[in-house]
């Protein structure tokens, strides 16, 4: 089969060898044209490729030089922006040696001010001028820094201070009374220590109301005589003044000084029990002594003559002379005995016993009723002690903690009510103890006379 393809490829070829040949030949020229034109071609893209080249290498060259430049300038920049980092440090320490000497400044000139803040809003004399407390005010605000003007204004506000502090002082101006209203009143500043006032017929010393400015009327009524010095002077009838020179502690000790009926209105409903209580234990106790008082007698003595009379058979003289103290329970039982006279001796036990069991409830009488009292009392003072501490749970609830005076109503309430119970309790407590003492040594005398008596009575009828 291979052999079959081969003579046929060749027969072929033999057959189409003419044509071939010539188209062999127009083939070689035309690759000799293009290969010459190649040739040329590729000259001129040498030629072009050079001329690029070179105009690159210039412009290398020129970028280079413009680089070397830049880099020139950017050292010659960092060298210049190194001298302003260093000028810039300078600076800042210099600004901050000026600043700190300006804050130092403003430290004192704020701290003068605050104390002449502190001064002016303890002295009587800022009621004249109370806008000052707003200007000093305003030197503590850190946000401002105080110029010159600002500092002489200071030093001009503290000489005015000093010159006013040596000053007596009088006008006619609005002050706050103790009703909390503002009045008109004549008022007396003495210096930076005390102002007196008068308005009316109240008349006292005046504080300042360090937030206002204004002059307040100092709680607490003066005494007779501090009340006649104050009027006196105010009506300048004597040049004798009463002066707080302590800076107002004097004054705030009076203004908190307080009578006992306002101690006793402080501690609420609750008081008007204990003292009813307290007064009823006392018209009690009053009684009891009058009652003891008048039943006490020399039985001894008594006793002494009733058993002379009873031992010579004269019962009448014997009665005669337990008569001669009537009322008193040792007379009354020995009448009773004397009574059973001639009768068996348990007849007489019997009649005597009856006698003392039926005096006792008359010595005993309201002790039962004074221990009660006395039991009550502090029982009372409990509930007005649970009663302000509820109110002051409730004004914690309202207005919270913040304010102590607002809770002092109910704290006054919840202690004064426990003391006064205790007050009340305690002396009926004695009291009682005492009373039964007494009457247990009346009791026991009169047992004593009544077995006397018995066996004075026996012994007759034997």
């Amino acid at each position: 089969m291979r052999r079959l393809l081969f003579i046929l490829s060749a027969a072929l070829l033999l057959a189409a060898a003419p044509a071939l040949a010539a188209d062999f030949d127009q083939a070689a020229k035309d690759t000799a044209a293009d290969l010459a034109t190649a040739k040329q071609e590729a000259a001129t893209a040498q030629q072009s490729i050079a001329q690029e080249k070179a105009a690159m290498t210039a412009r290398l060259k020129e970028l280079s030089a413009r680089l070397a430049a830049e880099k020139k300038a950017l050292a010659a920049a960092r060298e210049g922006l190194a001298q302003a980092s260093r000028e810039k440090a300078e600076l800042g320490r210099k600004l901050a040696e000026t600043s700190g000497d300006l804050k130092e400044l403003a430290g004192h000139v704020r701290a003068g001010a605050r104390e002449l803040l502190a001064l002016a809003e303890r002295s009587p004399s800022t009621a004249q001028s109370p806008g000052r407390l707003e200007e000093l005010r305003g030197y503590l605000n850190k946000s401002r820094f105080p110029g010159l003007s600002d500092i002489s204004k200071l030093l001009d506000l503290y000489f005015a201070e000093m010159a006013a502090s040596g000053q007596i002082a009088r006008w006619r101006g609005p002050l706050v009374d103790r009703q909390g209203r503002e009045v008109s009143a004549d008022i007396v500043r003495l210096g930076s220590f005390t102002t007196l006032y008068k308005s009316g017929d109240e008349l006292g010393f005046a504080t300042l109301g360090p937030a206002s400015g204004r002059l307040l009327a100092a709680g607490g009524d003066p005494s007779w005589l501090l009340g006649r010095d104050i009027t006196a002077y105010l009506d300048r009838q004597s040049p004798a003044a009463p002066m707080d020179i302590s800076g107002g502690a004097a004054l705030r000790q009076l203004s908190r000084s307080e009578t006992a009926w306002e101690r006793l209105q402080a501690g609420g409903p609750l008081v008007w029990p204990i003292l009813a209580v307290a007064l009823a234990a006392l018209i009690l106790i009053i009684e009891r002594l009058f009652f003891l008082r008048r039943v006490r007698a020399n039985t001894d003595q008594m006793m002494a003559s009733v058993a002379e009379e009873v031992a010579k058979g004269d019962f009448a003289a014997a009665l005669e002379e337990v008569e001669k103290q009537p009322g008193r329970p040792t007379s009354n039982v020995l009448a009773a005995g004397l009574a059973h006279r001639g009768q068996a001796a348990d007849v007489i036990d019997a009649g005597l016993s009856e006698a003392m069991l039926r005096e006792l409830p008359r010595l005993e009488r309201f002790l039962t009723t004074l221990k009660v009292l006395a039991a009550v009392a502090p029982l009372l003072g409990l509930l007005g002690t649970v009663t302000g501490m509820i109110n002051t749970f409730q004004v914690i609830t309202v207005f919270g903690a913040g304010d102590p005076r607002l809770m002092a109503g109910g704290i006054s309430e919840a202690l004064i009510t426990t003391q006064l119970g205790l007050a009340v309790a305690i002396p009926i407590l004695i009291a009682s103890a005492l009373l039964g003492r007494r009457v247990s040594r009346l009791a026991g005398d009169m047992e004593e006379k009544a077995v006397a008596l018995a066996a004075a009575l026996i012994k007759a009828e034997h």
